[in-house]
């Protein structure tokens, strides 16, 4: 096997799929400084940098040729630079806990999600945006392998109860938790609804697990 497919599958594949399967679990998630985060921002290091490191490929070039890869290069200067020069590019991501609606506004669990907030593109899954962006780089590199992801979507009994328990597994400080309430399309997509209905919420927290604000 090529040096090149070897890391692309230990630095793209291996950590996309981890987190495919973390995600499919509910945990409530301080949405914006955990575990779930770091994994991902890794992955956007690692999907950024691979053409530049294995054929010093320019970023910037590469960033015209692919919508997804500009997404992830943008998300990549957004984690490792801050505040960047152009705001267009500026990024930001989140977790969430993602749950559907049935029409009689009853819910089950989807999976937990990342979202990248992009100043000129909105709002994006990070999951599906890395695909593509993986997908193009392992083009450029000519890197061939028998990956097929799938995000894995929960198909559970809806129910008029949601119950999420927030674990210092992965997080080390708790500030509450993000949850977003989906449909799906006749196209398969789904799109971002109103709870429409009532639920019986609880939330359970680790006895070991620091919660309240984060102080700037």
């Amino acid at each position: 096997m090529k040096e090149e497919a070897i890391k692309f599958i230990t630095e793209i594949i291996k950590p996309w799929e981890e987190l495919n399967i973390k995600f499919s679990t509910i945990v409530s998630m301080n949405p914006n400084i955990n575990d779930f985060i770091t994994s991902a921002n890794g992955l956007t290091l690692a999907i950024k940098h691979m053409p530049e490191n294995v054929l010093q490929a320019d970023p910037n070039q590469l960033a015209k040729e692919n919508r997804a890869y500009e997404i992830i290069h943008d998300l990549g200067d957004s984690i490792k630079h801050g505040q960047l020069r152009r705001q267009a590019r500026q990024c930001s991501i989140s977790v969430s806990t993602m749950f559907e609606r049935s029409p009689n506004a009853t819910f089950r669990f989807l999976r937990n999600r990342i979202t990248i907030m992009h100043n000129t593109y909105g709002k994006i899954d990070f999951m599906e945006c890395a695909i593509e962006a993986s997908k193009f780089v392992a083009e450029k590199l000519d890197v061939r392998t028998n990956w097929n992801p799938q995000i894995i979507n929960r198909n559970g009994e809806f129910s008029n109860e949601i119950s999420i328990h927030a674990s210092s597994e992965n997080q080390v400080y708790w500030t509450g938790n993000a949850l977003e309430f989906v449909e799906f399309d006749g196209d398969g997509n789904y799109k971002n609804v109103d709870m429409n209905g009532q639920v019986l919420f609880s939330l359970t927290i680790d006895d070991n697990l620091s919660i309240g604000e984060i102080i700037k």
